[in-house]
């Protein structure tokens, strides 16, 4: 048997850096140099062959129905609304460990400010270990020359070189244990000045802060967390371009070049003439990769995201090819505003061997490869601050965008069961935004301990393990919704068809990931997970999937009538009430003249009716979609 790859490379080696979703899949994001040749164009090719379909026919159900995935299987197949449940627990499980890596992003970018150099930049401190290699130290040349150069004054083997960086994530702010039993408290940290005075462990109260700027962004609906994340997305794409300004202006241009050309190397030769299948297969998977682990398309959020684009033709055709054609174009920034930097300590350090293979992905390549850049590089500590913050908003994004899929899915489905909450949608979103909040707090505790990368890799691998069962079962689902629709018949065909096909090549793609590390122990840092732990991994793989059966279930339960008309409501759920030309449900016909034709007092000053909607029921009236401006409402329920 071949040995077995390093966790690291096939799972929480990945750390958001674009879009929620780490590890094999999910809203982790990750961040990749491995891409050359047919996995860079694969990529692309990947985003617009698999993708599009799927996120048409999502985004456009959500839109057109108003209503996220949950609510939409709810009403139009109950028998899969399982489905949604089983997405919302799997996006709920996504959060609870990504929340813990966007903390340390938040925090580096801090450390990165308090000292220089900076605090992660040597050996010899009280978290050092024999095998660390110290990599920035300078001598003076040999014949009084002032060029330096870079020696190793230990002997340590270079399978066993570990940099400063690494031992100062692991032993020093970690503070990780020998195993994921060994819980023995919080992490303290003493190595600086201002910390040392702090006394405590600031890891749980930077979750707690982070859990809470969520809750604030996302509890007072769509409307005001669309225009902060907006606001977001445009700082970090404006902070990854500071950080790339800066390194090719004024680091070595010609070792950025030679970093660039061979990351972007086109070289077919191993494509076109593969000596092993497998070599094939694990190429073309490299780019799928990175592409599932930064855009979530078979999860709950693009059916809300195609809810709170809009109700206009144009937003439910167009909205989907907007999130396409922006991911295309922001999906290589973090690479090229690293690229600098990693080009030029390449260079400097090459003959020191300390940079392992894999080195150049996810962990090792945010809290190893790029802190030992600003080291030895010099570089100023506004930049690497800019860098860590970057990242810190991009995960905070993610956060934002899945609680507010989790807490409309479940908002919608209390105000559709309970009517008389539908008028207290509002306070009914923030209770429920809040009691998930401290869910997730105390939930997410456990990953802020001395072993809590441990279950953070745990979760990663458990939650990711078992994603083609999903995409294929949501693929069906939403191809039967939206044939049932009244689209044009050409497109239902031809986008269906496509949907299917682009399904089924990425559940084969999961598939193959799930065979080829089925056989692979669980292990990281040295430490292999015992039995007991691997067990209990399954069952959090299969903790979603529990609600698929239990959610059909319940929807058979609450349905009154005969056999034969349960079974009809769950393959083909609730007739559709009557729609107008554009998709909307029309107002009821009033049983007397509208209040304008008898009552004078329904204009103002201006002419202008009032209450020009006063004649629609209650029922069809949705607060979320009044505007902020309480002198452009239009309607008085």
């Amino acid at each position: 048997m071949e040995p077995a790859p390093a966790v690291p490379d096939r799972g929480v080696s990945c750390v958001p850096s674009i879009h929620p979703d780490c590890g094999r899949d999910g809203p982790h994001f990750v961040i990749r140099f491995t891409l050359t040749g047919m996995a860079l164009i694969s990529l692309y090719v990947y985003l617009f062959v698999l993708c599009m379909p799927a996120m048409l026919i999502q985004m456009k159900l959500g839109g057109y129905n108003q209503k996220g995935i949950v609510g939409l299987l709810s009403q139009h197949l109950p028998i899969s609304k399982g489905v949604g449940v089983a997405l919302l627990v799997d996006l709920f499980l996504t959060c609870l460990y990504v929340a813990p890596l966007v903390c340390h992003f938040g925090m580096y970018a801090i450390l990165s400010m308090m000292e220089q150099p900076y605090v992660w930049s040597s050996c010899g401190n009280e978290w050092n270990t024999e095998n660390c290699v110290d990599i920035h130290q300078k001598v003076q040349a040999a014949g009084g020359n002032s060029e330096k150069t870079y020696t190793i004054n230990n002997g340590v083997a270079q399978n066993l070189r570990v940099t400063p960086e690494l031992e100062f994530y692991h032993n020093a702010y970690l503070g990780l244990s020998d195993s994921i039993g060994n819980v023995t408290g919080f992490p303290v940290w003493n190595f600086t000045t201002q910390l040392q005075n702090v006394g405590i462990s600031l890891l749980p109260v930077t979750l707690a802060v982070l859990w809470i700027l969520v809750f604030l962004f996302t509890a007072f609906g769509a409307r005001v967390s669309g225009w902060i994340l907006f606001v977001l997305g445009l700082a970090f794409v404006g902070m990854l371009l500071a950080v790339l300004g800066y390194g090719y202006n004024s680091l070595d241009s010609d070792d950025s070049n030679s970093f660039l050309l061979t990351f972007y190397n086109l070289n077919f030769r191993g494509f076109l003439q593969p000596v092993d299948t497998r070599v094939l297969i694990n190429t073309a998977s490299e780019g799928f990769d990175l592409l599932m682990n930064s855009l979530p398309v078979w999860t709950a959020i693009p059916v809300t995201m195609g809810k709170f684009t809009g109700q206009g033709k144009i937003s439910r055709n167009l909205g989907w090819l907007l999130v396409i054609v922006t991911y295309a174009l922001i999906i290589q920034v973090p690479q090229l505003a690293m690229a600098p930097y990693i080009g030029n300590l390449l260079t400097k350090v090459k003959d020191t061997k300390v940079l392992r293979e894999g080195s150049l992905n996810g962990i090792q390549l945010v809290f190893n490869v790029m802190p030992a850049a600003f080291a030895e590089l010099e570089i100023p500590p506004v930049y690497a601050m800019l860098f860590f913050l970057s990242l810190f908003i991009c995960g905070f994004m993610f956060l934002c965008v899945a609680m507010l899929t989790i807490v409309d899915n479940i908002v919608d489905s209390l105000t559709t069961r309970f009517v008389r909450l539908h008028d207290r949608k509002h306070c009914c979103t923030f209770v429920t935004t809040f009691f998930l909040m401290v869910a997730l707090i105390c939930m997410g505790l456990l990953m802020t301990t001395t072993a809590g990368f441990y279950y953070v890799i745990l979760l990663d691998q458990s939650v990711t393990r078992l994603r083609f069962i999903t995409v294929f079962i949501l693929a069906v689902s939403v191809i039967i919704v939206y044939v049932k629709h009244t689209f044009s018949i050409v497109e239902r065909i031809l986008i269906s068809i496509w949907c299917i096909l682009a399904a089924t090549a990425t559940a084969g793609f999961w598939l193959y990931s799930f065979i080829m590390y089925l056989g692979f122990p669980l292990s990281y840092n040295g430490h292999e997970y015992t039995k007991v732990f691997d067990l209990i991994s399954w069952i959090i793989s299969a903790v979603p999937y529990i609600a698929i059966p239990a959610a059909a279930m319940h929807s058979c339960g609450l349905f009154e009538g005969t056999c034969k008309e349960r079974m009809q409501y769950m393959f083909c759920g609730v007739q559709d009430e009557p729609r107008d030309y554009q998709g909307y449900y029309p107002a009821p016909e009033p049983s007397a003249p509208p209040a304008y034709s008898y009552n004078t007092n329904s204009y103002n000053r201006n002419g202008a009716m009032l209450y020009p909607m006063a004649d629609v029921h209650k029922d069809m009236y949705d607060p979320e979609l009044e505007p902020l401006d309480t002198r452009l409402r239009s309607s008085q329920i």
